[in-house]
């Protein structure tokens, strides 16, 4: 079953359903029977020119023209008709006509009147439940442009007043300056003697005024199933990206927690500061073995050439006929190869061990820098995790908020009990 309007609305789409009926509603009565009433099914430009004709020939009176120089009511216009009636022209069969003319323009004029108070009525009633109904919120980051809702209830506003002012002034007489300078209006005011006849452009105005706001209430309603279905396609956009961002913050923290906990990352940071340290007394001492092997390597070498130097110097002497005269100099270098040869040993161990030291200290010092690259790449890792969770957080927070705001809005205009709570406002059945 439709929504009547007689109580509160089921759905926000049901309030767009009946506006719509409403609205072609009060458009097809107003053409097709205020419209027509008034000017008779006639062309509405010639219907008034010939009135303008009616009004011309009867001010060729002079008495007519000076009691009723202008006609912008209902009480001027009866002023006129009733002074012409008073006045003895000669007759003929046109002046009866425009007589019967003129009678027949004074009772559309109230008919017409009456109908427009009437249907005034029933479109501020329209009017209430448009602004009650499809009323916009803005965002807290302004993401809607909102500025047409405020422009077209500033217009409809202005075009409601201006339509009951006429109404009001129609009897006592119109001020022109309330009829629009557009379209039919217009048209008629080039046409026809409006300024002096302002009557002839009261009815064609009010029409026009009615057709506009017929149309800025359908353009509310538009605007306003548009406004909402951003609302909602934003609503669906947004809770996909904190999906997406959950699920990053999900997998950071996952990964987070496996690299590092609290306790293991503080026993890290220990290890890689004594892992440092060692790696640098490991340098120390790599550089002390290597100095060492230098050293000891050359002590090495020169005492290879030393112990050359006195084979030769034994051989030399050999040669020599008087043994005896050369004899303790032989026993001296004899003996002198002999400490050599134990030095030469010694040392040769001395390059094996320090070669042994230095490799064992190589390697260690190898593996822990591989060691300590890797617990800091960790360590660099997990504050890095921890940056990107803690940004991703923000992130969420901020998302979060986001759709709170939307579906509030959303809710506000969609959901039954916001629905009937505006419609009891709109009507006042919640008043005490």
């Amino acid at each position: 079953m439709t929504w009547q309007g007689n109580d509160p609305p089921p759905t926000i789409q049901d309030v767009y359903d009946f506006i719509d009926r409403t609205l072609k509603i009060y458009k097809t009565k107003l053409i097709t029977k205020v419209e027509k009433l008034f000017f008779g099914g006639i062309d509405p430009i010639q219907y008034l020119i010939h009135i303008e004709e009616i009004f011309k020939s009867k001010h060729r009176v002079k008495r007519v023209k000076t009691l009723v120089p202008k006609i912008g009511g209902f009480q001027e216009l009866d002023l006129f008709i009733r002074t012409c009636s008073e006045v003895r022209r000669p007759g003929g069969v046109r002046e009866a006509g425009f007589t019967k003319d003129l009678q027949s323009f004074s009772v559309s004029y109230q008919r017409t009147i009456k109908l427009l108070a009437e249907t005034l009525e029933d479109v501020r009633d329209l009017y209430d439940i448009v602004q009650t109904f499809c009323r916009n919120y803005q965002s807290l980051e302004g993401e809607f442009e909102l500025k047409w809702a405020r422009s077209t209830n500033l217009e409809l506003k202005g075009t409601l007043n201006a339509i009951e002012e006429l109404i009001s002034q129609s009897d006592a007489g119109v001020d022109i300056k309330l009829f629009s300078s557009d379209k039919f209006s217009l048209e008629v005011a080039e046409t026809c003697d409006t300024k002096r006849f302002p009557v002839l452009q009261l009815f064609p105005d009010l029409f026009q005024k009615f057709h506009f706001v017929f149309h800025l209430m359908g353009k509310w309603r538009a605007n306003d199933q548009i406004y909402l279905e951003d609302i909602q396609f934003k609503l669906i956009k947004t809770k996909r990206l904190q999906r997406l961002k959950q699920e990053e913050y999900n997998t950071l923290e996952l990964e987070h927690g496996n690299i590092l906990s609290g306790i293991v990352e503080k026993r890290v940071r220990v290890k890689c500061r004594e892992m440092r340290d060692r790696i640098k007394q490991l340098d120390s001492e790599v550089y002390k073995l290597t100095t060492l092997q230098r050293s000891i390597t050359s002590e090495l070498t020169s005492t290879e050439q030393e112990i050359q130097e006195r084979k030769r110097i034994l051989f030399m002497n050999k040669n020599v006929t008087d043994i005896t005269k050369d004899l303790d100099n032989i026993l001296g270098i004899r003996k002198d190869l002999e400490i050599l040869s134990k030095k030469l040993k010694s040392l040769t161990k001395s390059v094996k061990l320090n070669e042994h030291d230095l490799n064992v200290k190589e390697k260690e010092k190898v593996g822990l820098e591989e060691e300590y690259e890797d617990m800091r790449k960790a360590v660099s890792r997990s504050n890095q995790l921890a940056y990107e969770r803690s940004e991703l957080a923000k992130d969420i927070a901020v998302i979060n908020e986001k759709i709170q705001e939307l579906e509030t809005i959303f809710y506000r205009k969609t959901d039954r009990k916001k629905l009937t709570q505006a419609y009891e406002v709109m009507t006042g059945e919640n008043d005490e």
